[in-house]
Parts: C-alpha cells; sequence; structure tokens
C-alpha cells in the first residue's frame, strides 16, 4: 500500500473564508467582525455567540459547499502527489456533509482515495505519512504523530511556528517544497 498524504478541503483545497464571512452577513445583518477571521479556528475561539456559530456552520454545510471554488493549483497537485501517494482527504466538515464533499470533489475532478469527515484527524494517520492543512491544532496532532506537515498559509496562521512544519503560500509552493 502507498503512503497516505493527509489533505484538508476548506481552505487548502476549497476557498471557505468569504463563504462563511457571506453568511454570517446574511444572518446577521451586520458586517463582519474585521479583526475576526471565518475560518473554523477563528470561529470557535471567538467571542460570537455560540448560536450564531452553529447557524453559520449549518447553513454552510447544508447549502455552501456545492459552490466553493477550488484553491488554484490543487487539482494538479493532487494529480502530481497521486502518483507517489493515496491521497486521504481528511475534513472536520460535518459527516452529514459527506453527500455534497462528493458531489464537490467529483465536479472539481479532485484526485482522492479516501475521504474522512471527522474532528479528530490524527485517528485516521494510519499509513500517513504527510499532511497539509490550514488549522494549527490540526497541524500540531498530526506532528504529534510524526507525520510530514506543510501549513496552507492563511490570515489566522500566521503566528503559528513549530519545528517540522513548512509553511507554503500555495499548492505550487508545496510541490516545490516537496520534491
Amino acid at each position: 500500500m502507498r503512503p497516505g498524504f493527509a489533505v484538508d478541503i476548506d481552505n487548502v483545497l476549497a476557498i471557505a473564508e468569504d463563504e462563511v464571512q457571506r453568511i454570517f452577513q446574511e444572518l446577521t445583518g451586520e458586517a463582519w467582525p474585521g479583526d475576526l477571521y471565518a475560518s473554523a479556528g477563528g470561529l470557535d475561539g471567538s467571542a460570537l455567540d455560540r448560536s450564531v456559530i452553529e447557524q453559520i456552520f449549518d447553513y454552510f454545510h447544508d447549502r455552501s459547499i456545492p459552490a466553493l471554488p477550488v484553491v488554484p493549483g490543487a487539482r494538479l497537485a493532487l494529480e502530481t502527489l497521486q502518483e507517489q501517494f493515496r491521497i486521504v482527504i481528511i475534513t472536520a466538515r460535518r459527516p452529514s456533509a459527506r453527500p455534497q464533499t462528493l458531489e464537490w470533489l467529483h465536479r472539481h475532478e479532485l484526485p482522492f482515495d479516501e475521504l474522512h469527515l471527522t474532528g479528530e484527524k490524527t485517528d485516521v494517520s494510519e499509513g500517513v505519512v504527510c499532511a497539509v492543512d490550514d488549522h494549527p491544532a490540526h497541524i500540531q496532532d498530526y506532528l504529534s504523530r510524526g507525520i510530514q506537515t506543510f501549513l496552507m498559509d492563511q490570515p489566522w496562521n500566521r503566528s503559528f511556528s513549530r519545528v517540522g512544519v513548512t509553511r507554503v503560500e500555495n499548492w505550487e509552493q508545496l510541490l516545490q517544497t516537496f520534491h
């Protein structure tokens, strides 16, 4: 069996930040707080009302996934990586979002070998030797398992730095760094 390369979806394969901010504005009628990032980590650590956060996640998982754009270079990078690795997509999306997620992956012709929807990403780490994610908590978990990690640069993770993490700005840089 080929070694696995774990890949996150939101803000790694899919551009999700703008959509989460749009949902907030639609639900509340308020402008997005300028000092807050809409990543799951940003929302979870924010002072926003939990019910609003849950409404955002409900809306996102139920309606937004099909319309998310693909991060430039993602498909080519996955095709290249799949020559050497099993592409193991591991996302913290809710399990109920599996049909929408599969449809999105197929519509955008993103190659993958496995899809897992779980908040505990390292529970699926059997045979995974590399990972790319944007969330510092997930990166830290991968590091604790001895997995080579790539941190997809985003505004909410810029203060995160650990030995063993390779920060990349895009998929092209990940491939250049990797090879």
